[in-house]
């Protein structure tokens, strides 16, 4: 007897963002999944993932082969070093995009769910990049703030993204 393929498993073929940020690195915008576990099956370039949690900060880096995988309320954004593609393993299909997805904005975007929703909206066509490059450096900030505020700023974090998931 096999084992089935469970339910509500999405898989993503993603190339990484490859775009600076004002830290200077290439890659995603920070955020968690409130119910969603995530993993990566790296098949192409290299790269890292930073992680965030109630353990502090990590940084994991990524090459060809590579798995990695986190649980739900785990802060992570990709860092691009060269050509990094991923398959991304999610569970709770069409979740995230329904809306379990937070981003690390600083902690008085996250007090104000209409601020919030303003910050993560993005226009359809022309200033599209432009949206997705502020939304990102917006979220860089909160993250920079999240690590130098410790295992408050996490719990305040996990506090907030629940608040701003619930009405969904």
């Amino acid at each position: 007897m096999t084992a089935s393929f469970p339910g509500g498993v999405a898989l993503s073929d993603l190339e990484v963002y490859d775009t600076e940020s004002s830290d200077g690195c290439r890659g995603g915008t920070p955020h968690l999944h409130t119910v969603s576990s995530e993993g990566y099956v790296v098949v192409g370039g290299a790269g890292a993932v930073q992680t965030l949690s109630a353990s502090g900060f990590d940084e994991h880096p990524l090459q060809p082969g590579d798995v990695l995988s986190f649980t739900p309320g785990t802060v992570h954004r990709l860092v691009n070093g060269g050509g990094l593609r991923l398959l991304v393993v999610m569970a709770n299909a069409g979740l995230p995009e329904a809306g379990d997805a937070v981003f690390t904005f600083p902690a008085e975007v996250r007090a104000d769910a209409a601020a919030y929703r303003q910050a993560a909206m993005l226009p359809e066509g022309e200033g599209r990049d432009a949206a997705v490059r502020a939304r990102r450096e917006l979220a860089l900030a909160g993250f920079a703030e999240l690590q130098a505020g410790g295992v408050d700023a996490v719990r305040s974090l996990h506090a907030d993204a629940v608040r701003l998931v619930a009405p969904r």
